[in-house]
């Protein structure tokens, strides 16, 4: 910088010259440059206070007026974000209103013409107001006016359950139909009023009129406030919902997904048997590569010391061509004792990619499969390759044993115990005993529950929406449970007596004083 000043000042002395020349400009050029970047710019510290809400024009909480806009007034300047996932009106209209801004001002208009005599309407934007400068949220801004001379003031709460776990459903949307409304329409039109529930199930409605409703709970996984048959969970109340002053009106739902009716595309069975039958060949083709063998066998044979079998599966053969001949007699399962050959009594269930070799397993045991030539061919006539495979079991004390102990109120044939691990079922039976034992189980962390069989079929069976049919009721065992190899892990799985009401009061206390809080708070910054 002090070379560029120098310059400068030698060639100013030389005037004409060296204006004429374009040196001196040039220098100019270079001196401003340079004393424009000697020290960049530095920014402030970041401004993480929220906005603040200066006024609001018409004034909230108005009596007898159609509210068309809605002009929001801030200190900082705005943006709105994520306006669909925030913005709830309640009751719901036809069109959503839309919020757009402008600078320091934020503009909500409501088409009025939409809006119904004698209504309350409660308008909230959750966190979509933020500053245009570090993304700081106005939080939980609410809106109150009504059409008519007074405020509505009833509640209605509840709580919502996966139909097919017992737990806690966190996804769904609670929606209120008028009482005159059909179940179907559910289907066509939109709810009257959407409540989405919390991450523990619980909903509350508020500012409600003297009214009875349809109210249903739906996973709405569009958002679009309808329920959509064959992609989304649904329940309903069997009784019209009635809103009330207090936490006297609480609804519980258990939301299913419908299972979809195979039976209506007539001859389905026929056609899939004669499909699967003709196209066997085919797929064998297809799905088989170059230079595999036509069958395999799932064992490990690279060491007879390793117990690897698992004592709980049948030992399956996957075939990778179909089968025209099968000789029982030439597959034959073996196993050592004392260094005696002993057959084993088995069983063989085939079908068109499997044979599975079913028997009663010895623990710790060295087992050999001999499939001696001529024990299958397949279609084009040719003998599948003879083969021998020894493998060993594994050792009871590689399991884990579970012990329950039933509360009286399941022991009979109408509940059914289901036991799980992650996705896996691992043990589904009625209840026919206070204290059941289940063996060799893999170690691991297991979770179960009881199944209300209404219907005795020994499974469990979702719910109908038009034929008014609920979900068959699921009892969630809490917490979960470790089993460790070698151990044997006795639990108890008593009735559950859980006060919904009771639950819910917490729950109901925290979402009042949010929802007051939040109204306080524009009320002080006004």
């Amino acid at each position: 910088m002090t070379l560029l000043k120098n310059l400068f000042l030698r060639f100013s002395f030389s005037g004409y010259t060296a204006f004429k020349t374009g040196v001196l400009p040039l220098l100019l050029f270079l001196l401003l440059e340079g004393c424009a970047n000697i020290v960049p710019p530095g920014g402030g510290p970041k401004d993480l206070t929220p906005p603040r809400l200066l006024s609001v024009k018409p004034s909230d909480s108005a009596l007898n007026k159609r509210i068309s806009k809605i002009e929001l007034y801030f200190n900082k300047f705005m943006v709105v974000e994520d306006v669909q996932n925030n913005l709830q009106m309640s009751p719901l209209l036809t069109i959503p209103p839309t919020v757009l801004a402008y600078g320091k001002r934020v503009e909500i208009k409501i088409i009025d013409s939409l809006l119904k005599d004698n209504t309350t309407y409660q308008l909230s934007l959750g966190d979509a107001l933020v500053d245009n400068r570090e993304a700081t949220p106005y939080k939980n801004f609410v809106y109150l006016f009504s059409t008519g001379s007074y405020f509505d003031s009833l509640k209605l709460h509840g709580r919502v359950f996966d139909a097919a776990t017992g737990l806690p459903d966190s996804t769904a949307t609670v929606l209120l139909y008028p009482e005159a409304a059909g179940d179907s329409a559910i289907l066509r039109h939109q709810a009257l009023y959407a409540k989405k529930v919390d991450a523990s199930g619980y909903f509350s409605f508020s500012l409600l009129p003297q009214k009875s409703f349809r109210a249903y709970a739906v996973e709405d996984i569009n958002g679009n406030h309808l329920y959509d048959f064959g992609t989304e969970k649904v329940d309903f109340s069997d009784h019209m919902a009635m809103p009330a002053l207090d936490n006297d009106s609480f609804l519980v739902f258990h939301v299913f997904k419908e299972q979809i009716d195979t039976t209506v595309f007539e001859g389905a069975a026929d056609t899939t048997a004669k499909d699967h039958e003709s196209n066997a060949s085919s797929r064998f083709k297809r799905n088989k590569p170059k230079n595999e063998m036509a069958y395999k066998v799932n064992v490990d044979t690279m060491d007879r010391s390793r117990r690897t079998f698992e004592l709980t599966q049948p030992l399956i053969i996957d075939l990778n061509v179909p089968l025209s001949a099968l000789d029982s007699s030439r597959v034959y399962l073996s196993y050592n004792d004392s260094g005696i050959d002993v057959q084993a009594v088995q069983k063989l269930i085939v079908d068109s990619t499997h044979i599975k070799v079913e028997t009663k397993w010895l623990e710790n045991t060295l087992y050999t499969l001999r499939l001696i030539k001529g024990w299958a061919k397949d279609t084009s006539g040719a003998e599948l390759s003879p083969a021998k495979y020894f493998f060993r079991t594994k050792r009871a004390d590689d399991y884990s044993t579970l012990k329950i102990h039933m509360d009286p109120a399941y022991v009979g044939n109408q509940y059914l115990l289901y036991v799980y691990r992650e996705k896996d079922s691992v043990y589904q039976q009625p209840i026919k005993t206070p204290v059941i034992n289940i063996p060799l189980l893999q170690p691991g962390t297991y979770g179960m529950r009881v199944i209300a069989d209404e219907n005795h079929n020994g499974k469990w069976d979702s719910g109908h929406l038009l034929k008014r049919r609920h979900a068959e009721q699921v009892i969630p065992y809490s917490g979960s449970i470790i089993l460790k190899a070698g151990w044997e892990n006795e639990v108890d799985f008593k009735k559950q007596a859980e006060d919904a009401k009771g639950a819910f009061k917490g729950q109901k206390d925290q979402f009042s004083n949010r929802e007051k809080g939040s109204r306080e708070q524009q009320k002080s910054e006004k």
